[in-house]
């Protein structure tokens, strides 16, 4: 796919329905019609509506004519904006992952991973489960000095994550308190992290 008449940034395959059926997706949006801006490296930026990710591949994805796929190479790409929200691809450990930008400052992200798994269907009806079925999963990251980290939302990972004085951590603590947020729900961790920026 070419944006602006010059620069490719990916190819083309044709997308055939498994003859299997199989519940769930292997996709992070269960449509396809989302609003996109493809930033490159140089700072130009493209619109596009009509972008998935494909968990199983890391690779975003876009359903052409004739339902063909095409599949986004990351060259000259810095990230994509989905909806609102940042999208990057890291490597790390010999192994390239697209991950949501959930907080970021100077000195780590706070990032979320996506994995997808396959359940096997059983004939046994004791099972009540007929058909194969993907399970999409979360998962959260840090990274820092270039490197990924599993990272949970914990109350004391959290704060030693801020890396502040006694003084700091207990602002940060009556914050939360007093705003009745939770270190354990993102939305909530992201505003913490926001405010333990400011002070």
């Amino acid at each position: 796919m070419s944006l602006n008449g010059g620069q490719t940034f990916g190819s083309s395959v044709t997308f055939f329905n498994p003859k299997r059926q199989t519940d769930g997706t292997f996709y992070l949006f269960d449509k396809w019609d989302n609003y996109c801006i493809i930033q490159t490296e140089d700072n130009q930026k493209f619109l596009l509506r009509n972008i998935n990710l494909n968990i199983k591949r890391h690779t975003f994805e876009s359903k052409t004519y004739r339902d063909s796929i095409f599949t986004f190479s990351f060259n000259n790409i810095d990230k994509f904006i989905i909806n609102g929200i940042i999208y990057k691809n890291y490597y790390w450990e010999e192994d390239n992952k697209v991950y949501e930008v959930v907080y970021t400052n100077d000195d780590f992200q706070l990032l979320k991973g996506f994995k997808v798994k396959l359940i096997e269907g059983s004939a046994n009806p004791m099972i009540n489960r007929k058909n194969d079925k993907y399970i999409r999963k979360e998962y959260y990251c840090i990274r820092k000095d270039d490197m990924i980290k599993p990272f949970k939302l914990k109350k004391n990972h959290i704060l030693k994550l801020v890396n502040g004085d006694v003084e700091k951590v207990n602002n940060i603590e009556a914050y939360a308190k007093n705003n009745n947020l939770s270190f354990k729900k993102e939305s909530d961790v992201r505003k913490i992290l926001e405010f333990s920026a400011k002070i």
